[in-house]
Order: structure tokens, then sequence, then C-alpha cells
């Protein structure tokens, strides 16, 4: 088996290492700030996914209570009409339990 050597570490070598490492990073950097303005980022959206959008947004706007049925509901109970057809009520409640 081989002996071991020892290596020995010298500041200098590391410091030129930072050294030139700085001046690449400085180097970029300025080459950077020199260089064209980059274009801004754009999106372009498809007709398909405008008409999407506007659906979502009509729909998300739209009430989850049907104003109109309930004010029906209401008035034929203030009337005492409103009444129940007990078959209907029955079959959806059945479909609903399956």
């Amino acid at each position: 088996m081989a002996p071991l050597r020892r290596f020995r570490f010298h500041p200098s070598g590391a410091y030129r290492a930072i050294a030139a490492l700085r001046n690449a990073a400085a180097t970029t950097s300025t080459s950077a700030a020199t260089a064209a303005p980059r274009q801004a980022d754009a999106v372009q959206l498809s007709d398909t996914a405008r008409a999407l959008s506007s659906a979502t947004q009509t729909v998300n706007g739209a009430s989850d209570v049907r104003e109109d049925r309930i004010a029906a509901i209401k008035a034929s109970l203030a009337n005492g009409t409103y009444r129940v057809d007990s078959r209907q009520l029955a079959q959806a409640m059945v479909r609903a339990s399956q």
C-alpha cells in the first residue's frame, strides 16, 4: 500500500480563487447591466379561454338561490294555495336514498 501524502493548504491559492470568482461575477453583472433591456412577458388567451372566463365570472356572480321561485312559494303559502304532491315527494325521497 502506498504511503499517504500530505497536502499543504496554502491560503494564497484560496485568495486567488476567490478573487477570480469575484472578477467573473463582476464581469457578468456589468455585461448584464449594459445588455439590451428585456421584453416584458406576454400572454395571449384563446377565444375559448376568454369565453370560459366570461362564463365562470357570470356563474360566480349569480345567486345560488332562485329568488323568483322562493317568492312564488311564499305567496302560495300566504294564500293557502301551496300544495305538495305526495307521490312526487316520495319518488324524490327514494331517488335521494339510492
